[in-house]
C-alpha cells in the first residue's frame, strides 16, 4: 500500500483529499504547513508528496528545495496542487512547475478527484 503525504494549508480540501485517497486504498496523511517538512518526511517516509505551492511560512517551492538537498529524500516524487493555475488552464501531460531545473507535475485547484487519482496512479507506477 503506497503512502501519500498531503501538505496543504487548506484544511477542508486537504481532509477531503485524504479521505478520498484512503477510500482508494492508499495510506494518506496531512500536514497543514511545510515548516518541518524534512523532519516529518523522515518519520512518515511517503512514496509520494502532494503539496500546495502557496502556503504561509515556507512555500511549497521552498519546501521542495529543502527536500531535494537531502540525499535520503530527494527521490520522493512531488505533485504540486495549486491555485496558481486553474483546472481549465492545465493539460495534465504538459503542465509543470520548474524549480531549479526540475519540472514537477501540477494539478490546478479546484481539481477533479478523478484527475488527481489518475495523476497519483501514473506517478506511483514510475516509483
Amino acid at each position: 500500500m503506497s503512502k501519500i503525504l498531503l501538505i496543504d494549508d487548506d484544511q477542508d480540501l486537504a481532509n477531503l483529499t485524504k479521505t478520498t485517497l484512503i477510500k482508494q486504498g492508499y495510506q494518506a496523511s496531512v500536514l497543514h504547513s511545510a515548516e518541518k517538512i524534512i523532519e516529518e518526511i523522515k518519520v512518515r517516509r511517503p512514496d509520494l508528496i502532494l503539496m500546495d505551492i502557496m502556503m504561509p511560512g515556507v512555500s511549497g517551492a521552498e519546501a521542495v528545495k529543502r527536500l531535494k538537498k537531502d540525499p535520503d529524500l530527494k527521490n520522493i516524487p512531488v505533485i504540486f496542487l495549486t491555485g496558481l493555475i486553474s483546472s481549465e488552464e492545465e493539460d495534465l501531460e504538459k503542465s509543470g512547475i520548474n524549480i531549479e531545473g526540475v519540472v514537477y507535475k501540477t494539478l490546478g485547484k479546484p481539481y477533479e478527484i478523478d484527475d488527481l487519482l489518475k495523476l497519483v496512479r501514473k506517478t506511483l507506477v514510475k516509483v
